[in-house]
């Protein structure tokens, strides 16, 4: 059977070619143009995502594949690889037909699971690129002519940004510390910068301006703790002591930092990606204040959110 389509596959290229150059002048350039109405055509390519688990994160890609002739051509090879910013995420192959069906269009499904434990890597890399992924699915199918081999290589690129410090900063909020002799309102701003991102961990640091509105009382801020949550995944916590005195009617600015562990990010990935590729992300604070002889633990200040929002696959 191998031989019949072989020699099928060889007399239709030969028939093909040499009706269409007879009585031709340029025979090289009509055989060359034969060639290429025979050659299968990738008419378009869309991704979707399948089966996501803990470990891993299917993209099932369908290609489109037109076959102009009249018999069947089989698939000797496909390989495709899925690259975020050069990060190689996963490899995939054909789970559809294993040949072009005569005269016809078929589609090809393609399934590359994506490894994520990878995605702290990734995070690393997109951080470092200002918030930026550039997203590759790389591939090519080859189809077996018996006479020859013919490959045909394709790829797909779109772009994930990403804006997360844009909500980790307000102006202007209050906080209330209710005593039983008085009342005090701070109001807080503050602004966030990205400021380090190492291997194992992110660092967000924050600068915080506190204003004291009341006309007698000082206030002292004596410790903050914290905790960070992407879609109620907590990827993050601590604590630190912190001095600062503010004086009635003044401000106090200091500085705290926000610390992500990388290696808790596949979790959140999963939870990103069930949730729409949408992600709210929420930095919890709790201030530690001191005024006079009285001591005030662990007030929730007004926690900072942001959302990340990706199309990873373009689609």
């Amino acid at each position: 059977m191998r031989k019949l389509l072989a020699v099928g596959v060889l007399m239709l290229l030969v028939v093909s070619l040499a009706s269409g150059c007879i009585g031709s002048g340029n025979v090289k350039e009509k055989i060359g143009e034969k060639v290429e109405t025979l050659k299968p055509q990738i008419l378009s390519v869309s991704h979707r995502w399948g089966e996501i688990t803990p470990t891993t994160s299917e993209v099932i890609t369908e290609i489109v594949v037109s076959n102009p002739n009249s018999i069947p051509i089989p698939i000797k090879n496909i390989s495709v690889h899925l690259y975020m910013n050069g990060v190689d995420m996963g490899a995939g192959k054909n789970v559809g037909p294993a040949s072009l069906q005569p005269k016809a269009n078929t589609t090809i499904v393609l399934l590359t699971k994506i490894d994520n434990t990878k995605i702290p890597k990734w995070w690393v890399s997109h951080l470092r690129n200002g918030e930026k992924t550039d997203v590759l699915l790389k591939g090519s199918i080859t189809f077996d002519l018996k006479v020859t081999d013919f490959e045909w290589p394709f790829e797909q690129r779109s772009t994930v940004k990403t804006d997360i410090l844009s909500g980790l900063q307000f102006k202007n909020v209050p906080i209330d510390i209710d005593l039983k002799l008085a009342s005090i309102r701070l109001y807080a701003n503050v602004t966030s910068r990205l400021d380090s991102v190492e291997e194992g961990y992110t660092q967000i640091s924050h600068t915080v301006v506190l204003y004291n509105t009341n006309k007698l009382l000082p206030v002292a801020v004596s410790g903050i703790a914290y905790e960070v949550y992407m879609n109620d995944i907590k990827v993050g916590e601590g604590e630190e002591e912190k001095s600062a005195l503010i004086p009635p009617q003044s401000t106090a600015t200091f500085d705290m930092n926000t610390i992500i562990e990388n290696g808790k990010l596949d979790n959140w990935w999963v939870s990103h990606l069930k949730n729409g590729e949408k992600t709210k992300v929420v930095v919890q604070y709790y201030f530690v204040f001191r005024i006079g002889d009285l001591e005030v633990v662990r007030i929730p200040f007004n926690s900072m959110e942001s959302e990340i929002k990706t199309n990873v696959l373009g689609s």
